[in-house]
């Protein structure tokens, strides 16, 4: 039964790095203003405080204060086509909003302060229950929220430096289905030749597909890192710009809630398994978690003590951020943007290891992602003090490598392009309004996680996922 135990949370719990690693798909859009400009601005951030997350450095020399909300809402479609059936599954996503918050003052002309709450980090992805992919999660949540205070300072006319602590709060949510066809059956029942895996039930005649239990599984981190930048003012034209976001480890602790899930199956004739001949008609739900007589087998439980609230610990790490810009005026009412940016995948998530209370269930499972690199260009023309335009394309590389992709995160590389703008709506008081959108190139991956210690291949991708976002974002400034 122990041996059982380790086998099914593993099934169950296969899915929890892969949300985590749901990472990949980063959010850049943190203020409306710079949305518009494809996330440029490390060289010249939009006035309307975002510097604290695009540069803190972009803090120093401001004049008075700032308060700024906003939000961008996010809409992602797509569905995955499998290889045999060609039969598409549409993703069934809801409307995401993200939020920002940031605060801005002038404590003297050279030191500027602030703080600001952001999710650089966050991600929805649900699937229909008909979907095959269920297995691995088919209602999936990240959420990364950082609150940062910052402090910047003009050292001299030419140089500005700012930084600032991160707070960051981590919480992740996977709900998915386990197979009984993949359960394996306990080895006190059944043992199998020497060195050989446990005999599964699909072996018994279960058809794959076939439900029997609902995995909930949450936890949650709140850690500390740090961000900082500069912006060198080359001439009234140029200025250069740097930042560099800390990695932040989040050691998440949480539980994993299994409920049982009907198979209305029975015994269709006497079936003996090792030193047990279960009867004709017995039904196959009574057997998976009844602890006393099932079917006049007493004391046969094979899942009882999986259906019940487990303790999961893990380490994540989010990667560093290294972003490097040119902001140049071609004139007083044009300026164009340029942004490089590099995000360090490849030592951040490899091997993610899971935890239970109960050692003998630790997990390590291996994800292999790569550092990825991004490129934004973007134009804004101030039409006149009322009116300011602004446009721009950026791609950006996809982290999961092609043995990776599954429906927790089907992600690739991807090409975006903004627009916005900023009006002022009276006195002291701004709007600001984009358009971002994202077409994903098609990427082939699998519905379903390797089991057990099995390494991930890209000879288990059995279908193409399509994806394409809209994000729209608002915000709302007031300087004082």
């Amino acid at each position: 039964m122990r041996r059982y135990a380790l086998s099914a949370l593993w099934l169950s719990s296969a899915g929890v790095p892969a949300v985590l690693a749901a990472q990949g798909f980063s959010l850049y859009e943190q203020g409306t203003c710079a949305m518009g400009r494809a996330g440029t601005g490390v060289a010249a951030p939009c006035a309307d405080g975002s510097a604290i997350f695009f540069n803190p450095a972009g803090l120093a020399g401001v004049k008075g204060g700032r308060a700024t909300i906003g939000v961008t809402l996010l809409r992602i479609n797509g569905g995955f086509t499998d290889d045999v059936l060609v039969q598409r599954n549409a993703l069934q996503e809801p409307l995401l909003a993200i939020p920002q918050v940031y605060l801005s003052y002038a404590a003297t002309p050279k030191l500027g302060v602030g703080v600001g709450l952001f999710a650089p980090y966050a991600l929805e992805t649900q699937w229909p229950l008909a979907f095959d992919g269920r297995f691995s999660g088919y209602k999936n949540v990240l959420r990364s929220i950082y609150i940062q205070p910052t402090v910047a300072y003009q050292v001299t006319p030419w140089l500005a430096l700012g930084g600032g602590l991160d707070i960051v709060m981590g919480k992740v949510e996977l709900n998915q289905r386990l197979d009984l066809a993949e359960a394996p059956l306990p080895t006190t029942l059944l043992p199998p030749p020497p060195g050989a895996p446990p005999y599964v039930f699909g072996q018994f005649g279960i058809a794959p597909g076939t439900d029997f239990a609902d995995a909930h599984l949450e936890a949650t981190k709140t850690t500390v890192t740090a961000h900082w930048g500069g912006i060198i003012k080359v001439n009234d034209k140029l200025s250069i710009g740097g930042r560099y976001l800390m990695h932040a480890k989040l050691d998440y602790s949480g539980t994993g809630t299994f409920t049982q899930v009907a198979t209305n199956l029975i015994v269709p004739s006497p079936l003996p398994v090792g030193p047990v001949t279960i009867p004709a008609g017995c039904p196959i739900d009574n057997l998976l978690t009844t602890p006393v007589a099932a079917c006049g087998l007493v004391g046969l439980n094979l899942f009882g003590t999986v259906l019940t609230t487990q303790t999961l610990t893990t380490s994540i790490t989010n990667p560093e951020q290294v972003v490097f810009g040119l902001a140049y005026k071609l004139r007083s009412d044009w300026t164009l943007f340029g942004d490089y940016q590099f995000t360090r995948w490849g030592k951040r998530l490899t091997v993610i290891n899971i935890n239970f209370a109960n050692p003998l269930l630790n997990r390590s499972m291996s994800e292999r992602y790569h550092n990825t690199n991004g490129f934004r260009f973007a134009a804004e023309w101030a039409k006149d003090a009322k009116w300011t335009f602004r446009g721009g394309y950026l791609y950006h590389q996809g982290a999961a490598p092609p043995e990776t992709v599954t429906p927790l995160l089907p992600e690739g590389n991807r090409n975006e392009v903004t627009a916005g703008l900023t009006v002022q709506l009276a006195p002291g008081l701004t709007g600001d309004l984009a358009y971002q959108y994202v077409k994903q190139n098609d990427r082939r991956g699998r519905t379903r996680e390797p089991t057990f210690n099995q390494l991930p291949t890209t000879g288990m991708n059995n279908g193409l996922y399509k994806l394409h976002a809209h994000l729209f974002g608002v915000s709302l400034s007031y300087a004082f």
